[in-house]
């Protein structure tokens, strides 16, 4: 079968099992950019997003099978998805990032506001006032002995893993973010717990992309 779109050959047997929506994942995270020829990106997933509105297959086609000699021309000129879609589609669909972590995208105000890598963490003093940036790859509220709600939140930002502790008031200070947001900021005091183990005594939690709204419109 050969893409109108790339002039490419592509052969998928029925009992491939490749459904139009991975084949729509597979564009999104550029498993198909070899294929694009002059294309870009953009133009393979719009190419990718129409078949899924091809018509329903008469009786006897495979549910799955691709027919792309069946569609129309997809004009070029789509948008290119930029860095940060990129990798949060990555992150989306496969649970990692393939060229580089979410929030390197917001470096320049991570460097402004002296965020500190999780990795650098074990090497602070006790109490060190620290700021730390990535993405929640944990929540856990488990029951405690006091009754009372204890938050913990860990964020992954590409060197490691940063754990914070909420308590009561600093529940407070960040409100509902801190169960709806993906990209965080935890303003807090590093707290020993090992030679090799630390972990943050939260004060406060941020929106990080809102603080890079504020921080562009700013700067721009």
């Amino acid at each position: 079968m050969k893409d109108r779109l790339t002039g490419t050959c592509v052969a998928l047997p029925e009992s491939s099992g490749v459904s139009l929506r991975l084949l729509v994942n597979l564009a999104t995270v550029g498993a198909l950019d070899s294929l694009a020829g002059s294309a870009g990106r953009g133009d393979v997933i719009a190419h990718a997003r129409q078949l899924t509105a091809r018509r329903k297959p008469k009786a006897g086609e495979h549910e799955n099978q691709l027919e792309l000699h069946a569609v129309d021309d997809v004009p070029a000129g789509h948008a290119e998805p930029n860095a940060q879609e990129r990798i949060g589609a990555e992150l989306d669909i496969l649970s990692t990032e393939l060229h580089e972590h979410l929030i390197e995208g917001y470096r320049p105000l991570l460097d402004s506001l002296g965020v500190t890598p999780a990795a650098d963490l074990v090497n602070l003093p006790n109490k060190t006032e620290v700021i730390v940036a990535g993405v929640r790859v944990a929540t856990q509220t488990p029951p405690m002995r006091s009754g009372k709600r204890v938050v913990f939140i860990s964020l992954d930002d590409g060197t490691g893993c940063s754990d914070a502790t909420f308590f009561d008031e600093a529940q407070e200070r960040s409100g509902p973010l801190l169960f709806g947001t993906r990209l965080l900021l935890i303003r807090g005091r590093t707290r020993r717990t090992g030679a090799r183990g630390v972990s943050l005594q939260a004060e406060e939690a941020f929106d990080l992309k809102q603080a890079w709204a504020s921080f562009s419109a700013v700067n721009t």
